[in-house]
């Protein structure tokens, strides 16, 4: 479940960040406000088919080919449904850079996922020891972050100042989704987090930290969103201005920094006078031109070999990351050096009675006991969760574990007594 909440946000994360593009270009467009503006940010919200269709095509795709062709059908339908949903606009002449952009948003979003999942050819590279240089690359399209608002506040700002209320209503409903959504997705994250960093010492389930956290979650946003209701109430009284016509009523006088006409006789061109002199260059050798198309050839068939090794390299990764359960495939490689297999000795030293006796302590309760004991749990906490506490022969070993632990002296003659 705390997956697809993850996934989800994901998803609208990568949505708001994109969709908001085009009303902006609009607002930079726009000389006044239409009823074209009013609808259009709903138009823009097609980019969350492209968004959760690559998603799903990146992790079912095995080699770089198939996902290519798939991608070339998701973008002819986005441009369907972009050309369905700009039925409206198609008198307008916002009609063209809607279809254009929107097309260059899917394109945008293809190539990110496929570089997510080259990433994760190298990322499985790293973590074998093969390319030690990798660090890891976050894509912007997957994980939502506080730091977005700042984005969404930046395209009120302008719009608020180039005099669109339209494109202020979508930037403000983005950020009035994007909060809780951040909010969720952050609360899950650090959770998780914390729950791998105190797996061994936390004894509350993981089911009752997360009904606590939630609860606290849920009554943080409803104030938070109880603090928000005078925006939203607010909105037919905000002051919009248009920058751009703030110099409209400026007039400059560019006669007097217009020099006078010198009439004075400056003489000759001199560029003229030295094309007369020296006339048309000479062609150059034949040797020299030759030389030239040689070094053409080779920086061209260069190139060709460096990007056919790149494309070739890209379909490996893409291809070797995964299997069909989703597994990591490592692949063996044969090498002609002969492994060298030591043989582990047994310790041939003696051993004292006390660390004898220590030995057979932890043998006994790891034959009883499958886990591995806490270090703060005492002997008979661990006597007690391996079930021989009770028992005969664990009291014996009990007696015995404690006197060679905590006892100050111990002799031979006294072990094999208490034995």
């Amino acid at each position: 479940m705390r997956k697809r909440i993850k996934k989800f946000a994901g998803w609208i994360h990568a949505s708001l960040v994109i969709a908001i593009v085009i009303p902006f270009l609009y607002a930079l467009c726009a000389e006044q406000p239409d009823t074209v503006g009013q609808t259009l940010y709903v138009k823009c919200l097609v980019v969350l088919f492209p968004v959760i269709m690559t998603d799903i095509m990146i992790d079912k795709c095995k080699g770089l080919l198939a996902y290519l062709t798939l991608s070339v059908f998701l973008s002819a339908a986005t441009l369907a449904a972009g050309l369905f949903a700009a039925a409206s606009l198609r008198h307008h002449f916002f009609y063209i850079v809607y279809i254009l952009v929107l097309l260059c948003e899917t394109v945008l979003i293809i190539f990110n996922r496929m570089a997510e999942r080259l990433n994760r050819a190298k990322a499985a590279a790293a973590s074998k020891g093969e390319d030690r240089s990798w660090r890891p690359v976050r894509s912007f399209l997957r994980e939502p972050s506080f730091a977005v608002l700042i984005y969404f506040l930046a395209i009120y700002a302008v719009a608020l100042n180039l005099d669109n209320p339209a494109v202020c209503n979508a930037a403000l409903f983005s950020v009035a989704l994007y909060t809780p959504v951040t909010f969720i997705y952050r609360y899950i994250c650090e959770t998780e987090k914390y729950l791998s960093l105190n797996k061994r010492t936390c004894n509350l389930p993981s089911r009752r930290i997360y009904g606590i956290g939630s609860g606290i979650l849920a009554i943080f946003l409803l104030l938070l969103m109880t603090m928000a209701l005078p925006a939203l109430l607010t909105v037919s009284n905000r002051h919009y201005h248009d920058i751009r016509k703030w110099w409209d009523n400026i007039v400059i006088d560019y006669s007097d920094l217009i020099p006078e006409n010198d009439t004075e006789n400056i003489g000759e061109d001199p560029l003229e006078a030295f094309i007369a002199q020296y006339g048309n260059s000479k062609p150059a050798p034949k040797w020299i031109t030759a030389l030239f198309h040689m070094v053409e050839i080779a920086v061209f068939i260069f190139f060709a070999m460096m990007l056919l090794k790149i494309i070739r390299t890209t379909f490996q990764d893409f291809r070797k990351i995964s299997d069909d359960n989703g597994d990591i495939v490592e692949e063996l490689n044969d090498t002609a050096e002969t492994a060298r297999i030591v043989p582990v000795l047994p310790d041939r030293r003696r051993l004292s009675e006390r660390e004898r006796i220590r030995k057979e302590y932890r043998k006994t309760i790891r034959r009883h006991r499958k886990d591995c004991p806490a270090v703060y749990e005492s002997p008979i906490e661990i006597e007690t969760i391996a079930g021989i506490a009770g028992s005969e022969e664990g009291e014996k070993m009990h007696r015995q574990y404690e006197l060679a632990r905590y006892g100050k002296n111990i002799s031979d003659s006294h072990g094999q007594q208490a034995k």
